[in-house]
């Protein structure tokens, strides 16, 4: 049996209380509450795990076929039966969470996973102890405990013969232990079969359906217990940044004020004088006193001359400039610039995707993310939509069908039509085949041509042609009548004709 209902803490507090060896806890290797709460404090960081977020989840989840529907060798009943699953798996995934959206759910463990290298969600299943929902657990409050004794657990599959049979393999699962305001809650790791009580973390057979444990399905980076974000090596670095964005904010507060030594010669400063430089150094941050005058105010030395009289000596001030030593406007921008490359580099992302594109061209961003697609984010939607299959789909009963994470279309309509022009002058292009690369074009539907009209310009154009002809040479009259029965067709030959002439004039083809 499974619990349909989420059983997390509804809480933001700090992670508090401790662990006992029962609980068989292990520690993770970095601070969780501080790197879920570092991209506070970078200027780029955000930027890059936003990108992640973006690209990789936010242009959708679908159901896909696993075969060609269109292919010869499908039957009609795999065919149904695909297009059936894939219906099922669509709206499993739209309806997985009612209130923010599977995407959205997703995106949350995506952000967490960037800054903690571990994401986490919670699956809930319904009456038969199928999935059914998605719930997101903040990676933070979330500790990973060792691994229980071997269990069975039975799979579905597919034989050789086409058959469903099922199998059964050991397997060893872990606990997970959230923990919020000396709070604790235990989930079970996903796929594993033994009731578990959410309250004191214990298996057995009598646990009331009010205290099942959820399950937990874990995405991290890396093979450890623990992810690690990829970042990790940038830490010093990311520290060092925003130290030298106070050190900065604290320049630009107290003003640009010139440090200078005073020097008295056969003199000295009375108390009067004395005070007002310690008042005066003490006011001197701030804008606004960024102008102020020192009146100072010196005694001379006195001293008996040659006469046995007493005279006071010539007194001289001088104020020297330490200007040499003035910290520069803006000090380590170098320093920033090469922190920002190494947390890009860190991400591979070129900095197209994190607002920086002043030195790109058309040219230079369209490679930029035609690489950045292959190399990047291809790969981890293909890495996220392998685990979801692999939880999901046995699960669900699916077999023709899988979960499919959608990319953009980066297809560029203008850079494939003039590779067009020499087919298309030599007769090997269909009208119909270049009607979706039209739609794109114009931004509009535009609809196929008829089957009989579905042929090459210039073949089309002799076939009317020799037609025209033959009917003009057999019977004149009903050439005539011949005309009007072609003039429709004429009229949409003659439109795409003069459509793909202004193409060509325009250099699109």
């Amino acid at each position: 049996m499974g619990s349909n209902s989420s059983n997390q803490i509804n809480a933001e507090d700090k992670l508090l209380g401790s662990f006992s060896d029962e609980d068989s806890v292990i520690n993770p290797p970095y601070n969780l509450e501080e790197l879920s709460n570092i991209a506070e404090y970078s200027t780029i960081l955000q930027q890059c795990i936003d990108a992640y977020k973006t690209n990789i989840i936010g242009f959708g989840i679908e159901g896909k076929s696993r075969v060609d529907l269109n292919g010869d060798e499908i039957t009609e009943a795999d065919k149904l039966q695909s297009e059936q699953e894939q219906k099922y798996l669509s709206n499993f995934i739209k309806y997985a969470n009612m209130d923010e959206g599977t995407e959205a759910i997703l995106q949350h463990v995506i952000e967490d996973r960037e800054r903690t290298g571990n994401g986490y969600i919670e699956v809930l299943r319904n009456g038969a102890n199928m999935p059914d929902g998605f719930e997101f657990a903040a990676a933070q409050f979330i500790r990973v405990c060792k691994k229980t004794n071997p269990v069975d657990v039975t799979y579905k599959i597919i034989d050789a013969e086409g058959k469903e049979t099922e199998i059964t393999r050991k397997k060893r699962f872990r606990r997970y232990l959230q923990v919020i305001d000396d709070k604790k809650i235990w989930f079970k790791e996903y796929g594993d079969p033994r009731p578990m009580n959410y309250e004191t973390g214990k298996y057995g057979e009598a646990v009331a359906p009010e205290f099942l444990a959820t399950e937990l399905l874990h995405f991290k980076i890396g093979s450890g217990t623990y992810g690690k974000p990829r970042f990790i090596g940038n830490i010093v670095g990311l520290y060092g940044a925003r130290k030298a964005e106070e050190l900065n904010l604290l320049y630009f507060k107290n003003g640009r004020h010139v440090p200078a030594a005073i020097t008295v010669s056969n003199g000295e400063l009375d108390d009067e004088s004395y005070n007002n430089i310690q008042e005066y150094m003490n006011n001197v941050s701030g804008s606004e006193n960024a102008h102020q005058f020192l009146l100072l105010e010196v005694k001379g030395d006195e001293v008996e001359n040659q006469k046995g009289e007493i005279e006071t000596t010539d007194v001289k001030v001088e104020i020297k400039s330490l200007a040499d030593m003035l910290q520069k406007d803006a000090l380590f921008l170098e320093y920033d610039e090469s922190h920002r490359k190494k947390m890009r580099s860190a991400f591979r992302l070129p900095p197209l995707y994190t607002g920086e594109a002043d030195e790109y061209n058309k040219a230079t961003a369209e490679t930029a993310k035609k690489i950045t697609e292959e190399q990047v984010f291809q790969p981890e939607r293909r890495a996220f939509a392998r685990t979801l299959n692999a939880a999901f789909l046995e699960p669900l009963g699916i077999h023709e069908a899988k979960l499919e994470i959608k990319s953009p279309d980066l297809t560029d309509i203008t850079s494939i039509a003039p590779a067009l022009y020499p087919f298309n002058s030599a007769g090997a292009v269909l009208p119909n085949d270049i009607r979706p690369l039209l739609s794109k074009l114009l931004g509009k539907k535009v609809d196929d041509v008829p089957d009989e009209l579905n042929k090459p310009i210039q073949l089309l154009l002799a076939e009317m042609q020799a037609n025209s002809q033959a009917q003009s040479e057999t019977n004149p009259l009903g050439n005539i009548q011949k005309s009007f029965e072609y003039d429709e067709q004429s009229l949409i030959m003659k439109d795409m004709r003069d459509l793909l002439m202004e193409l060509r004039d325009h250099g699109k083809i």
